[in-house]
């Protein structure tokens, strides 16, 4: 009994909180809300030791009254149902840009040692325009015009996916399946173009982008994926897809897998990324790019970053310092380096040259 008075102070405190706050903000004409806010009464009173006490009095039966009338629920609009109520299922929501459509989908689980298919759903405006049972239904989409994608990670021991296109009716107009797994996927919100990436596999369908011409149904492109991201944006207008990874930095490419902003991504990880990150991008200029005071700063903090050093390695670090400096010409710090290099690895692969350079000093 006591368990049950202590809930029902910390839900009349709660209450009284939320209205009281909303008394703040609305008009004072609120007749309903100043009845409501009699539920109970909070008294305080300081004591000599600089404490001070609070007693809570909850007219229990105007609690009753208002747990009947559905106080404690959350305030909906009339004859507005949930998501959940008119799918019936749970699961992730992703809206059309113009927020008519909402496309709803539940994963593919095993229930008691036995396989259920996940749920895919759209609506439009509180009504359930279709309903279908698929696999292993992830990160799904809807465009401006209801058109619906999905990534069907299949429910196989395999590497393998299907990427699936519906139109408002439900009807598949489209369904590619690979043999890699399926990552993110995209639609453009003029329903013309959508793109699928695919990760890791022996195959020729790893680590690929797909381009879709939705109307033409059928892939248009597919090329090899600059780095893996997070969302992706669709341009038709332009032709350019704007990828953004989980850094926040984002690669523009053309349709046929060109990247269109070289030097703003490379400025935006020298500026924003970390250690490793900046590393990443020296590795791909050319050596005398490489002779930049910058790239020996990085090599420096890599030794104790331990991004860089789990990545690279010690013994790397040290060597790539050694080239920078044997590139600048400094025999002496080349040789200090290839020999920190040598002590952690000895097959790091500059003995012959450490043995020429001491041969000359």
């Amino acid at each position: 009994m006591q368990i049950l008075i202590g809930l029902i102070i910390i839900a009349g405190v709660i209450y009284l909180f939320t209205k009281r706050t909303q008394k703040d903000i609305s008009t004072a004409s609120d007749k309903t809300l100043s009845k409501k806010e009699d539920l109970f009464t909070v008294t305080h009173k300081s004591s000599d030791n600089n404490t001070t006490e609070i007693s809570i009095d909850l007219n229990e039966k105007v609690f009753i009254q208002r747990v009947n009338e559905g106080a404690f629920e959350p305030e909906r609009k009339s004859n507005e149902n949930s998501i959940e109520d008119i799918t019936g299922f749970y699961g992730s929501e992703e809206y059309s840009l113009n927020k008519e459509y909402c496309v709803s989908y539940s994963d593919g689980h095993y229930d008691n040692d036995k396989w259920k298919n996940g749920d895919l759903a759209l609506i439009k405006g509180g009504t359930l325009l279709f309903k279908k049972k698929i696999q292993r239904p992830n990160d799904c989409h809807v465009s401006n015009d209801g058109i619906a994608i999905c990534c069907d990670w299949l429910n196989s021991d395999d590497l393998t996916g299907r990427f699936i296109v519906f139109d408002i009716n439900g009807e598949q107009i489209f369904s590619k399946k690979t043999a890699a797994n399926l990552g993110v996927c995209a639609i453009s919100d003029d329903s013309k173009i959508a793109l699928f990436e695919t990760h890791y596999s022996e195959t020729g369908d790893g680590d690929k982008i797909y381009i879709v011409d939705i109307e033409e149904k059928k892939v248009i492109h597919k090329f090899q994926r600059l780095n893996s991201f997070n969302s992706a944006y669709i341009d038709t207008e332009n032709r350019i897809i704007k990828l953004k990874d989980h850094r926040g930095f984002i690669t523009e490419i053309d349709f046929k897998g060109n990247q269109t902003n070289k030097a703003n991504y490379e400025n935006q990880v020298l500026v924003n990324g970390s250690v490793y990150d900046r590393l990443i991008v020296f590795e791909t200029k050319s050596d005398e790019e490489k002779k930049d005071e910058k790239y020996l700063k990085l090599l420096m903090k890599g030794l104790t970053d331990k991004d860089v050093s789990y990545s690279f390695g010690k013994d790397k670090i040290y060597r790539k310092i050694g080239e920078y400096y044997d590139a600048m010409g400094d025999i002496e710090k080349t040789i200090e380096n290839w020999e920190k290099a040598m002590q952690i690895n000895p097959k790091i692969g500059v003995k012959r040259k450490l043995d020429i350079l001491k041969k000359r000093v």
